[in-house]
């Protein structure tokens, strides 16, 4: 006499089981304390020098950007550094005439900017213009500072990260 199987070998179905409102409550709560740990440990440091690095790369990559539009449409392109009560509060990129070509880029609050000058234009052979071999930009943070330089003859820019003085 021969039997048959009804499950056909297959394993016994596991009971189905869900995340009770306890459990997803206690991940959470863990998941809220981890994330106050972090804020509190790296804090303001951290978010200073995190703007600053942005903010260095940004005007880094606007003062190629104006060098790039120069040399490719043969008009005039400058980086423009605004001052309110002598502090540089921000910098556009702008074409000759005045014309913004980006928004203005805010200094996020703990940065500091200095620059001699407040407008670096570059002529039609991609060198910045004025007299001397480097203009350059300092952005410092709490601990940390980055330099901006643009050369001249060239219109290489550069940045370069250091330790704050």
């Amino acid at each position: 006499m021969c039997t048959q199987s009804t499950n056909n070998g297959a394993r016994p179905a596991w009971p189905r089981r869900a995340f009770s409102l306890l459990e997803m409550m206690l991940v959470l709560a863990v998941l809220g304390l981890l994330s106050t740990m972090a804020v509190t440990r790296f804090g303001h440091g951290a978010l200073a020098v995190t703007d600053g690095e942005g903010l260095a790369r940004q005007l880094t990559l606007d003062l190629r950007q104006a060098r790039r539009r120069t040399i490719t449409t043969g008009v005039d392109h400058y980086v423009q550094f605004n001052r309110s009560g002598g502090a540089v509060v921000g910098f556009v990129l702008c074409r000759s005439g005045g014309d913004p070509e980006d928004d203005t880029r805010p200094i996020p609050a703990g940065l500091t900017v200095a620059t001699a000058s407040d407008t670096w234009t570059f002529g039609f052979d991609g060198a910045l213009q004025g007299v001397g071999g480097s203009t350059a930009a300092t952005i410092t943070s709490d601990t940390f500072q980055w330099v901006v330089t643009c050369y001249h003859p060239t219109g290489l820019v550069e940045c370069v990260k250091q330790a704050a003085p």
